[in-house]
Parts: structure tokens; C-alpha cells; sequence
């Protein structure tokens, strides 16, 4: 039986729109998890129980001073703490790190799916180049 070779191009060529339009698609999903993550500012505050350094305080015994919010960032590799005060409270609408970390995990999914959906591409156009 004789090979279809013009049906078998349109089989290949369909597939090849179909893989496009899911690249497009993920492109998109891609975009929308970028868009809410960007303009976040996840600022990472840890409460901790502080020594005072004052001789004979009873914090030098144990009895911990706190806890007090400190500002954790991160500059040249290195961990830095900014003491917020005793009062401090998050600001309004401040983003929970449970979300932030929600959102960048649906950011790395989507990101991973259009990279896999572009290794398929690769390896189409590679397999078509032999035609």
C-alpha cells in the first residue's frame, strides 16, 4: 500500500497549528501569572525575641526582650534586618507570604509549560526539516 505523503504533510501541518495555537495559549497564561505577580513587594517580616546587651538584665538569663518585627532583605548575598519598632503592623492590603508564594508557584507552572510546549516545537520543526 502505498504511503500518503500529501496527507501525511496536512496531518503534520494541523498538528503543527495545533502545537502553535497551545503555545500562543500558554504564552498568554504565562503573561496573566507574570502580570499578578508583578508590583508585588513581599515583604518578608519575621518576629523574633532580642537580647538587649544591658549587663544584669534578665534577657541575658534567658528571658528574651520581644518579639519585635524585623524587615528581612537580601544585598550582595547577604541577610539584612531592618528593626521595624515595637508598634509596627502590616500595612493594608499587604500581601500574605502564603499568596505570594501561591502566585509564584502558578508563575513557575506556567512558565514551565511554555518552555515544554517550545522543546516540542523544536523537535517538530527539527523532524520537519527532513522532509
Amino acid at each position: 500500500m502505498p504511503i500518503d505523503l500529501e496527507g501525511e504533510r496536512k496531518r503534520a501541518v494541523r498538528a503543527l497549528d495545533n502545537l502553535l495555537w497551545r503555545i500562543q495559549e500558554a504564552e498568554r497564561d504565562l503573561e496573566r501569572a507574570q502580570a499578578r505577580v508583578e508590583g508585588l513587594f513581599p515583604m518578608r517580616v519575621v518576629w523574633k525575641k532580642k537580647t538587649c546587651g544591658k549587663n544584669g538584665c534578665r534577657c541575658t538569663r534567658g528571658a528574651l526582650h520581644g518579639p519585635y518585627p524585623y524587615l528581612i532583605e537580601h544585598r550582595d548575598g547577604k541577610k539584612v534586618e531592618h528593626y521595624l519598632g515595637k508598634g509596627w503592623s502590616p500595612p493594608e492590603g499587604m500581601i500574605a507570604p502564603e499568596r505570594y508564594h501561591a502566585l509564584m508557584r502558578e508563575f513557575r507552572e506556567k512558565r514551565e509549560r511554555a518552555e515544554r510546549l517550545m522543546d516540542r516545537l523544536y523537535r517538530v520543526v527539527e523532524m520537519m526539516r527532513g522532509w
